[in-house]
């Protein structure tokens, strides 16, 4: 039977020990390819974070310079028409508040400020006028979607810009307007020396040109199927990947705000911005990429294994098997009195000769026993 052939008990032992050792391997190399999986998805996520992070500071210092100069020469212009003071009611759009006169000259609908001052710097600029808690844009040149001026609407209630406004204080930095992002600066207008309370707001501001950031993020890919997501300060998505498999925004909001155990998800304040910066890939990516490193750990160790049985086949057949078959082969022959052999495996120096000799000997006691009983004869 095969179970007790020779060759099959000697190839057994080695061939679970190849599996063993195949099996262990593919285990703590697969064990390895998996950190090493996550580890680089982590430093990919650092170092497209990290550009991005970098893309926006640079984008706001350069912006914010622009308003700061804009709004200096905003308050030039607004000094040279005269002191600023609070007009009477007056009607803006469909809405009714105060009016703000500089030198006297009302300002409500009337638009030679804001487009001056933006036809030589660009950007938006904006005249506020106090109603009761709110203000409310009488001249501006910041467009609805409609692209009629945005008169009549209100600075936002629970913005950070009033915030400070209503503590007589200046606010620059990012907000929302009308939907949109804006670079901004918004500086307190007071009657007179009464800083106590700010009768309107200058402001001046640059909407987001983004191209560039957009293009980066577009580009940016995590794994297979992750994305690089960027979210207003209202959660509102702004930027995603247009690259892996999760493009559909309302997944990745779906992702972002109920963090499914079966993502990795990270997320990065954008400082100065008040954006968040949302990086995520699924585990399956790092799954999938391990179970094709162990498939093809797995086929190579296989291979070797069969490389090694085969060797190890052809040495059990050239270095014990055929020599002992010869042997049995000569052992039968003695045993119907046939003696006369030439035994080469007598010269081998391992067990094999040790038995050939063994064999050798009996053959010449045999033939000289033999001898013997045909002299008596």
């Amino acid at each position: 039977m095969i179970s007790h052939s020779l060759r099959v008990r000697l190839l057994l032992p080695i061939l679970a020990l190849v599996l063993v050792v195949v099996v262990a391997l593919t285990v703590v190399l697969a064990m390895v390819e998996a950190n090493r999986v996550r580890a680089n998805a982590d430093q990919s996520i650092d170092r497209q974070t990290s550009a991005l992070q970098s893309l926006f500071a640079v984008t706001h210092s350069i912006m914010l310079e622009r308003v700061q100069g804009s709004m200096r020469l905003l308050r030039h212009e607004a000094d040279r028409v005269g002191n600023p003071s609070i007009g009477p009611q007056t009607r803006v759009d469909t809405r009714s508040t105060n009016d703000l006169l500089l030198g006297g000259t009302p300002q409500a609908n009337n638009f030679a400020l804001v487009d001056t001052v933006t036809s030589i710097a660009q950007g938006t600029a904006t005249i506020f006028s106090r109603s009761g808690d709110d203000f409310v844009r009488i001249a501006t040149n910041v467009k609805k979607d409609d692209g009629n001026r945005a008169i009549g609407t209100v600075l936002d209630p629970q913005g950070k810009a009033i915030a400070q406004i209503r503590k007589g204080q200046s606010f620059y930095g990012v907000v929302d307007i009308l939907g949109n992002p804006y670079v901004t600066g918004y500086e307190p207008v007071f009657a007179g020396s009464d800083t106590s309370r700010a009768i309107g707001i200058w402001y001046v501001g640059y909407k987001t040109d983004l191209q560039a950031l957009t293009r980066v993020i577009d580009d940016s890919r995590v794994l297979e199927s992750g994305f690089i997501a960027v979210f207003d300060g209202k959660g509102k998505l702004r930027f995603q990947s247009k690259t892996g498999a999760s493009l559909d925004p309302a997944k990745i909001n779906s992702i972002v705000t109920d963090l499914p155990p079966d993502w990795v998800v990270t997320k990065q304040d954008v400082a100065d911005w008040g954006f968040t910066l949302v990086a995520a890939y699924p585990k399956s990516d790092v799954n999938r990429v391990i179970v094709k490193q162990s498939l093809w750990i797995s086929s190579i160790g296989l291979l070797v294994c069969a490389l090694l049985l085969g060797l190890q086949w052809s040495l059990i057949q050239n270095r014990v098997l055929r020599p002992i078959q010869r042997l049995t082969a000569v052992a039968e022959e003695l045993s119907v009195g046939k003696w006369n052999h030439t035994i080469a495996e007598a010269d081998l120096k391992d067990e094999i000769g040790k038995l050939a000799r063994a064999i050798s000997r009996l053959s010449y006691s045999v033939r000289v026993a033999m001898e013997k009983l045909s002299k008596q004869r």
